[in-house]
């Protein structure tokens, strides 16, 4: 019997030394409505890991099993949302969450470096951002009161002021990197960031200022890989080549390209690429004939489809697909994966456009590269 208690016992011991130990957070909150509400999500995947309603007062919970890593805190109030980063793993967090003040970093007390980090980085931000922030709300403010008499120049002055709050995330970005060389938040915030495609030099100038044990971190070289596929992208560099064939059994040639080129990457299977494929059919009928070529490059695996909805929708233009879908190596190189995708190109293959056009500017671009070169 002794035996068996002692075997119970060293089992427990055993079971309480390997059950990982729980996220406790304890906040104040406080100046919240009746259905406010705390989401807790993992970053990897998006998976949520807790949900709570806000109490108003002293409010404790937990998360038995955390995720380590980065992650995000939600606050839900009345329709408006705010949602701030923080690194989660064992341990105690303490802090504030005030409903009329949801712009200050809800984290006091945090059980690891990597937290302290985004403590630092959040206080950095608000040091820097509070007099932009403040202009950009009053822009905003001056938006929902404009009339139809002001309402594009009050459109176009809030546009302003969110492009540069745009701007000024990404030099927080880049300040925090330079007092945190070794830290991995950097990748994490470039990367969930998003803009490698438009901000590539600011993104590599960044990224080389890192500690070269995170830039050879896997999330270091996948980020590396993404702002080179970027970079080859910009206006001024030579398109990666086109790999597939068309229907017919052509290869891609640079021979047809024209003077101003438009390469679409699209999938036949899409309902918002069948969509713009009504307006692209309309656009080519206004440019076809002034040294201007429409290329489409399809991410697409079945051939029966790709070239049903080709007839289907009537692209008289030349398209090309290797047919391996999201393993094309077209899809990596020339929209790191996204479709639809917009870029130009000249006769060369030379980018024209240093970032993925939106189909409102398609028209536009063209337009302006075409007086460009007359």
């Amino acid at each position: 019997m002794k035996k068996q208690l002692s075997f119970l016992f060293l089992f427990a011991c055993l079971y309480c030394a390997c059950k990982p130990a729980p996220a406790i957070f304890n906040f104040e909150t406080k100046d919240f409505g009746p259905n406010a509400v705390i989401v807790i999500k993992s970053s990897k995947n998006g998976e949520t890991l807790k949900a709570e309603n806000i109490s108003n007062g002293s409010q404790t919970f937990k998360i038995n099993m955390p995720k380590t890593g980065y992650s995000t805190l939600s606050i839900y109030d009345g329709g408006k949302e705010k949602e701030y980063i923080f690194y989660l793993d064992q341990g105690n967090y303490k802090g504030t969450i005030d409903g009329k003040n949801t712009d200050a970093y809800p984290f006091k007390n945090v059980p690891t470096k990597e937290g302290e980090e985004m403590i630092d980085f959040y206080k950095q931000k608000e040091e820097m951002n509070n007099n932009l922030l403040d202009s950009l709300a009053f822009a905003e403010h001056e938006l929902d009161l404009a009339t139809s008499d002001n309402i594009a120049e009050m459109a176009r002055k809030a546009d302003i002021w969110r492009e540069k709050k745009i701007q000024s995330e990404l030099n927080d970005i880049k300040t925090f990197a330079e007092k945190h060389p070794k830290s991995n938040a950097t990748i994490f915030l470039l990367d969930r960031f998003g803009r490698a495609d438009s901000e590539t030099k600011k993104y590599l100038s960044i990224f080389k200022s890192l500690d070269p044990e995170v830039q050879e971190s896997k999330a270091g070289k996948k980020l590396l890989s993404e702002i080179m596929q970027a970079n080859q992208m910009m206006a001024g560099n030579k398109m990666p080549n086109i790999e597939g064939e068309t229907p017919d059994g052509k290869k891609f040639d640079l021979n047809v390209l024209k003077k101003v080129n438009l390469v679409i990457c699209w999938v036949a299977y899409s309902g918002k690429c069948r969509k713009n494929n009504k307006i692209l059919v309309d656009l080519y009928q206004k440019y076809k004939d002034r040294d201007v070529e429409f290329i489409g490059v399809s991410f697409d695996k079945k051939r029966d489809s790709w070239e049903r909805i080709i007839k289907a929708d009537k692209l008289i233009w030349p398209q090309y697909s290797d047919l391996l879908g999201a393993k094309s190596s077209n899809a990596k190189n020339l929209s790191n994966f996204s479709a639809t995708y917009f870029f130009l190109v000249d006769k060369n293959g030379i980018v024209l456009s240093n970032n993925n056009l939106t189909l409102d500017f398609v028209d536009s671009e063209i337009s302006k590269h075409l007086v460009n070169r007359e």
